[in-house]
């Protein structure tokens, strides 16, 4: 069993006019809160113990989460210094699994794959990729950032898998990672030179990129391929909460 944290802390400003708050998760959707869908999928998984929401109080005074999970308040600035803010609630031993508090199709089964898939192979941390053609069968039109390597082509999943005893020591780098996420360009020059030329003649392999990570965390990471393309269909952009509308309205 897992210990899981959502990252809860994200604030949307064109939300407000569109739905009547700028708080992702608690934004209406489909008759529930995007909150409520995550813990729903995280509970039903059957590999979760303890479920964290980790937000800002002072934002959800008024918000009643479901039973099976605990509000943790905490006043980080960063998703980083708040994964790490609540991890300091949990024991420090084992794995905690962090979740991004916009992915309202997230299914037990894309997070019992995931945790399965992590089980199987030894490392610090775990992160998600998906392929695109996932992406573009599920969700067509939808607009992801990929990667091209040797491998296929590949967005990231709104996931996180990570000892609990890495993470403090991590912090100023993942703030640095988090900052390029969306940037694969930048990501490659941190990665160094020699990642850049190869990113630039699709010879940057899978494991090349974990091996060269792995060396700048100081930490071993690990790559996880998910053909959930859920977990990657996450809310960046206006149009990304008009899928997910039209989505739960055909879903009915």
């Amino acid at each position: 069993m897992y210990n899981a944290v959502i990252l809860a802390g994200g604030k949307t400003p064109w939300l407000q006019k569109a739905v009547g708050t700028n708080i992702r998760a608690l934004a209406p959707l489909g008759g529930r809160r995007m909150v409520e869908y995550i813990i729903d999928a995280l509970d039903q998984s059957g590999m979760i113990d303890r479920i964290i929401v980790a937000a800002d109080s002072s934002q959800w005074e008024a918000a009643v989460l479901p039973q099976r999970a605990e509000l943790v308040p905490v006043a980080a600035k960063t998703m980083p210094e708040t994964a790490a803010a609540a991890a300091a609630v949990l024991p420090q031993t084992g794995r905690i699994l962090f979740v991004c508090d916009d992915i309202p199709l997230l299914t037990a089964a894309a997070v019992q794959d995931f945790l399965r898939q992590a089980e199987s192979t030894v490392a610090d941390a775990y992160y998600p990729i998906i392929p695109e053609a996932d992406c573009e069968m599920a969700f067509p039109g939808a607009r992801r950032t990929y990667v091209t390597l040797p491998e296929g082509r590949f967005t990231g999943g709104n996931l996180l898998l990570i000892k609990a005893s890495v993470i403090t020591a991590g912090l100023a780098k993942a703030e640095d990672i988090f900052a390029r996420r969306k940037k694969p360009w930048e990501l490659c020059g941190w990665l160094g030179f020699g990642f850049v030329l190869k990113f630039l003649l699709h010879r940057l392999t899978l494991s090349a990129v974990e091996q060269r990570a792995s060396q700048l965390l100081e930490f071993t990471g690990k790559a996880v391929i998910s053909h959930y393309p859920e977990i990657g269909m996450d809310m960046d952009k206006e149009a990304d909460w008009q899928l997910l509308e039209q989505y739960f309205k055909n879903s009915k």
